[in-house]
């Protein structure tokens, strides 16, 4: 081989690497952005669940219920 068919040689692998590294770029970006939607999903609803539980432990009595503070139905 010339010089000249060695180095077409070399730009043709360069050009395919370079078409298999955007191809994979472009599918991690895309699991990327997938995620990113996951999360912020799973974020609202953590939040959601967030406010619920304290909307209920606002509504429960200030003292915790204790069964040893409780006297047995038979005193």
């Amino acid at each position: 081989m010339s010089s000249i068919e060695d180095l077409q040689e070399q730009i043709h692998e360069l050009q395919t690497k370079l078409a298999f590294q955007d191809d994979t770029i472009d599918h991690l970006n895309k699991m990327v952005t997938k995620q990113d939607d996951i999360i912020r999903a799973l974020e609202r609803r953590f939040m959601s669940l967030g406010e619920k539980i304290a909307d209920i432990s606002s509504q429960l009595p200030e003292k915790p219920f204790n069964p040893a503070d409780e006297i047995p139905p038979h005193y």
